[in-house]
C-alpha cells in the first residue's frame, strides 16, 4: 500500500505545478498571488499580512517591492511618522488577480469535476485533520529516543 504522506506530497507537488503554470502567465509567483489575495480582502499593512501569511519581515517586504516594481500594488505612507506603509490593488494588480483567481477556479472545478460533494466534505475534514496531527506530531532523532529509553 503507498504511504499516504507520500501520496500527499505527490499531489501538492501536481498542484503546484499547475498553480505556477497559471501564476507564470500573469508574472507573478505563487507567493506573490497570494500576496495579491490578502490586498484584495483588505489586509493592507506588512503586519497585517505578515501575521496572516505567517512570513517574516524581509521576505514580505521583498515579494511587495517585487510587485511595486511589476506596478501590480501601490502604496500610501500612513501615520504621525509616515513609516507606516498601506498596500492597495492597481488596476493592473486588479486584472492580475481577477485572472488568475478564474483560472484557478477553473483548475479547482477540473479536479473536482466528478467528485460528489460528500466526498468533497469529507476530503476536507480529512486534511484538516491531517494538519492538525501534523502540527503535534513531534519527531526525534534516533538518539534521542535510545537516551529516552535508558533514563526511563
Amino acid at each position: 500500500m503507498d504511504n499516504i504522506l507520500d501520496i500527499l506530497n505527490t499531489s501538492a507537488k501536481n498542484l503546484q505545478q499547475q498553480t505556477t503554470k497559471i501564476t507564470k502567465k500573469y508574472h507573478v509567483t505563487i507567493a506573490e498571488w497570494k500576496l495579491l489575495r490578502q490586498i484584495d480582502a483588505n489586509i493592507i499593512t506588512q503586519d497585517a499580512m505578515a501575521g496572516a501569511l505567517q512570513l517574516d519581515t524581509s521576505t514580505l517586504s521583498r515579494q511587495l517591492k517585487n510587485l511595486s516594481t511589476k506596478e501590480l500594488v501601490s502604496k500610501t505612507a500612513v501615520g504621525k511618522d509616515r513609516r507606516q506603509l498601506e498596500y492597495a490593488l492597481t488596476t493592473t494588480g486588479q486584472d492580475a488577480l481577477t485572472g488568475i483567481n478564474q483560472a484557478y477556479d477553473t483548475l479547482v472545478d477540473a479536479i473536482f469535476h466528478y467528485w460528489p460533494n460528500d466526498e468533497q466534505e469529507m476530503l476536507r475534514i480529512m486534511l484538516k485533520r491531517l494538519d492538525r496531527s501534523l502540527q503535534k506530531a513531534t519527531v526525534t532523532s534516533g538518539e534521542d529516543t535510545a537516551d529516552e529509553k535508558t533514563h526511563s
